[in-house]
């Protein structure tokens, strides 16, 4: 990657603003108290890397993916990050802010405690994952490819429930009172 990332290594405290890392790869690195704003790593790869309170603000993260990952307290806040790969990852109490994130996939990950604020999951594929707790309230997660398994124990509002029951089971959700034809 460059200079400031280096696989393996412990990163305390760091700052980057507007650095364009994308197509680099960072392995076995421990970032702690990291902030990234405005940054590009489209089609970064972070293998088996661990976080605590890092924040990723405003970064282009197209095609970015995570593997074998592992922290708490990550934001993800107004990120452009179609194409999103998280892959065995567990990553507690991630917070996904205003991020686009259509398409993207989750397998094999736990997230347990997630939010998501006004992110759009649309047309994402969640596999083998487990998201207890998260919320997905208020979300675009129209197109969603999951599993009721994949989605036990998330937080969604009625019309998100609706849509999921409707999508999967052929069920529909239809206030007491209103016209069936």
């Amino acid at each position: 990657m460059t200079g400031a990332l280096e696989s393996g290594e412990t990163l305390a405290g760091l700052r980057l603003t507007g650095e364009r890392l994308s197509g680099g790869r960072l392995r076995m690195a421990d970032l702690r108290d990291c902030r990234l704003v405005d940054c590009d790593l489209s089609n970064a790869e972070w293998e088996r890397c661990s976080f605590d309170e890092v924040v990723l603000e405003r970064c282009r993260l197209t095609g970015f993916r995570m593997a074998d990952c592992r922290g708490a307290d990550l934001v993800l806040r107004d990120c452009q990050a179609r194409y999103l790969q998280l892959e065995r990852c567990r990553l507690e109490g991630v917070r996904f802010e205003r991020c686009q994130l259509p398409e993207s996939s989750l397998m094999g990950t736990e997230l347990p405690r997630a939010t998501f604020i006004e992110c759009d999951l649309s047309l994402s594929v969640v596999s083998g994952s487990r998201l207890r707790g998260a919320d997905l309230r208020g979300c675009d997660i129209g197109g969603i490819r999951a599993t009721f398994d994949d989605l036990a124990g998330t937080i969604v509002d009625p019309e998100q429930a609706a849509a999921l029951l409707l999508g999967h089971a052929d069920i529909r959700v239809v206030s007491l009172g209103a016209d069936l034809t």
